[in-house]
């Protein structure tokens, strides 16, 4: 379920930094527990990444909250937002969830979604040049190694 979670982090900001008024403790934690339902079981490692998030939206909140109409009116871009507001720790956590989720169920998808993530938190790309095939062969052939 660590895509959907991943996905479920983007939405969560695109939420805040565009509707900031309507999120506050409650929404947050409610928030936290409709994605706990829904995913059925999040590990340990998946709640310490969506308390991460959490913390990144309380601060994307509370930035956009303070903007002036000016720059909330310039600035319509929600991914444009978030980085203005937080910059590349916001999207540590869903780059991390994605990652998992690839781990977890490898598919073509899953590792393009992880290459562009990647590239957005680090500037620059995850195993270029490799193609989903040969990256699956060779976590394949990691795990016969171990």
């Amino acid at each position: 379920m660590t895509a959907g979670l991943a996905e479920a982090v983007d939405s969560l900001y695109r939420e805040v930094v565009m509707e900031p008024e309507r999120w506050n403790d409650s929404a947050f934690a409610d928030w936290l527990e409709t994605i706990g339902l829904n995913a059925f079981s999040i590990d340990r490692d998946e709640a310490k990444l969506l308390r991460r998030a959490i913390r990144n939206a309380i601060k994307l909140q509370t930035f956009w909250l303070a903007a002036d109409a000016d720059r909330k009116a310039t600035e319509r871009s929600w991914r444009a937002r978030v980085d203005i507001a937080v910059g590349v720790p916001a999207w540590r956590p869903p780059l991390e969830l994605a990652m998992k989720e690839l781990y977890a169920n490898p598919t073509p998808e899953g590792f393009d979604e992880v290459s562009m993530r990647f590239r957005v938190v680090n500037g620059t790309g995850w195993l270029e040049g490799t193609s989903f095939q040969a990256w699956q062969a060779e976590e394949i052939g990691k795990g016969d190694a171990r």
